[in-house]
């Protein structure tokens, strides 16, 4: 067991250990040095050279499996052979499937995660790595999982609620290329599952199906949004062609497209509402990300009726009759204040943001063209009705489509100022998508530190919304580029802005930093997102952070009392209770200086209060 080969000096034998890292092993008897050292279970296989190699039965190698009712005639001469001591000069020809060429046995492979006399679980692939091991039966077992359907309602649906709700799903009785692709996306929530596998699956499926129907442009609309979290953005933009152009010969962009189909106020017709619509944000915000102008349906005039609340979308009471957009338009001069559902707001809000796309993209415009739509965005928030302006009520429950609504117009409002301001582009890699491209002539109605303090202000309202729902991996994956823009925002504001209010900048962007490092676990979007803020962040930060952890404690800590004071100290005083003294002893003077400090007092220039959750 120890003897060395003559020739190069290694060991002629190794233990399971160092086979499976590859490493060098000096072959000591009981214990190698390497397994000593590690704590390892030091274990030898025993030698098979000189001897007749057996080959091992796996689950998928049929074509070297021996078949043992064949060629009977060759396991006696075999055994004779044997007999006579020649079992180095043994060479068996093994028939395939009624083939008459010979093909030497091979020993499969050891398993993966195993050792000789050592049980350990075989090594988890990545997220995206495809799991060639597993048989198909297995493979389609687990891709029809139930789980992913809960994962997909869960986390994807409260975000993009165009499909019918979670109780009535399995009655629905969608097609299989739908199914498929509500298991991809339920997949992305399971660690261990092979995404890459479903995601080739679905792309079969849907590619190779002859379907013209609605739930054809549903199955091509949510695998968009699921590939541009992936952050395959032009595999999003061919994949939302496809829905987009399928949608447009149905005739989804009219009304009378649910009206026809379903009755008007049944589930069905109010998915195929939330269906255009959702086809109608999304257009914009992949527009958004691919800096181009090519507005598949962002720009079009359409009928479809506006979608309920989602309280009666998910209820089990009758769907309402739905509003026009002539009717949401019309509010602002109704005697009455008229509430509409939040996925309305939503829409509009998406519709200013395609405003500001448009006008940056401009070559040559009016000043009056750039204070239109600082008008649609100021407007927005004034005309919400008091209901609409917090997006968490009192039981904690979120309400998403209002979340996305606040978000797009914060988020507009950065892509507007950000271009006309003072602040500097604080980007480590020159190819940049998450900040805004602009023409070159940029004509303004404001001075560019005016431009600079509404573009800081909607980054802070960003961040002030996510901190009150951080979890964003249940956001809209378009939450991803705003994200991104807030933090560089605040990293410019400070680097503008004096080292007083440091820490109040470098606290908005950890957050964002956080959020983004949750979300990067399941969205290869934030992955590169949070890289390139977290890099942009160190080079950034680095040195104020050296000055503001180099500041002497003594600076943050109150001055010591004057000889007056000492005076006034000394002074004899009427004995104080027991509970007095325990009180000053346990709950002390909070120092002002420990409290992060404000960067600047209530903002002019936003129409937005503070949340209110009450």
């Amino acid at each position: 067991m120890t003897a060395r080969s003559k020739a190069n000096g290694l060991a002629a034998l190794a233990c399971t250990e160092c086979r499976k890292q590859h490493l060098k092993c000096d072959a000591r008897n009981p214990t190698c040095s390497r397994c000593l050292q590690n704590g390892y279970t030091c274990q030898y296989l025993p030698s098979r050279r000189g001897g007749r190699r057996k080959a091992r039965q796996t689950t998928g190698s049929l074509p070297d499996q021996l078949d043992i009712n064949t060629n009977h005639s060759l396991s006696l001469r075999s055994m004779k052979q044997r007999e006579r001591g020649l079992q180095k000069d043994i060479n068996l020809s093994v028939p395939l499937r009624e083939q008459t060429n010979t093909t030497p046995l091979r020993r499969a492979p050891a398993p993966t995660g195993f050792s000789a006399g050592q049980a350990s679980w075989p090594m988890i692939p990545s997220r995206d790595e495809i799991n060639e091991e597993q048989p198909e039966q297995i493979r389609e077992l687990s891709f029809h999982d139930d789980r992913f359907v809960r994962l997909f309602y869960e986390n994807f649906h409260v975000a993009h609620p165009i499909l019918v709700p979670s109780t009535i799903y399995h009655d629905r009785q969608y097609p299989d290329f739908l199914q498929l692709v509500v298991n991809f996306i339920g997949s992305h929530y399971v660690p261990s599952s092979p995404i890459l596998q479903y995601r080739d699956k679905v792309i079969t499926e849907l590619t190779c199906s002859p379907d013209r129907s609605s739930c054809m442009v549903q199955a091509w609309l949510i695998y968009s949004i699921a590939t541009y979290a992936r952050g395959d953005w032009q595999g999003a933009q061919d994949a939302l062609s496809h829905g987009v152009e399928t949608a447009l010969e149905l005739g989804m962009n009219h009304n009378e497209f649910a009206m026809s189909t379903q009755p008007v106020n049944s589930i069905e017709a109010e998915s195929l509402r939330r269906t255009w619509w959702e086809l109608y944000i999304t257009d914009i915000f992949m527009t958004a990300s691919s800096k181009g102008n090519s507005f598949l349906c962002g720009t079009m005039t359409s009928e479809v009726a506006l979608p309920c609340e989602e309280s009666a979308y998910t209820g089990a009471c009758d769907i309402p009759t739905p509003q026009t957009m002539l009717d949401f338009k019309r509010r602002i001069f109704a005697p009455e204040e008229t509430v509409f559902s939040s996925f309305s707001y939503r829409v509009e809000a998406a519709t200013i943001l395609c405003r500001v796309l448009v006008l940056n993209r401009l070559q040559d415009y009016h000043r009056d063209h750039l204070q239109a739509v600082e008008n649609a965005l100021v407007s927005w928030v004034n005309h919400l009705p008091a209901r609409k302006l917090d997006i968490v009520d009192s039981y904690g429950n979120i309400d998403q489509m209002m979340f996305q609504a606040h978000m797009t117009i914060a988020y507009a409002s950065m892509l507007l100022h950000l271009p006309r301001s003072d602040l500097q582009r604080v980007l480590s890699q020159a190819d940049e998508r998450f900040w805004p491209v602009t023409a070159r002539n940029l004509a303004s109605t404001f001075t560019r530190p005016i431009h600079s303090i509404k573009a800081t202000e909607a980054s802070r309202r960003i961040s002030d919304a996510v901190s009150i729902c951080p979890n964003v991996p249940k956001h809209t994956p378009f939450v991803i580029p705003a994200l991104v823009l807030c933090g560089m925002t605040q990293l410019a504001t400070s680097i503008k802005h004096t080292e007083e209010c440091f820490d109040h900048h470098y606290n908005r962007v950890i957050l964002i930093l956080g959020c983004l490092k949750s979300t990067k676990r399941i969205w290869n979007l934030a992955d590169s997102a949070y890289n390139r803020l977290r890099t942009s962040s160190a080079e950034a930060l680095s040195d104020s952070m050296e000055r503001w952890s180099a500041e002497p404690l003594r600076n943050l800590l109150p001055a010591q009392p004057t000889s007056s004071d000492e005076g006034q100290i000394n002074r004899p005083t009427r004995p104080a209770t027991a509970a007095s003294e325990l009180q000053d002893i346990s709950f002390p003077q909070v120092v002002p200086a420990f409290i992060d400090p404000t960067c600047y007092n209530d903002s002019f220039f936003t129409p937005i209060p503070d949340f209110d959750i009450n």
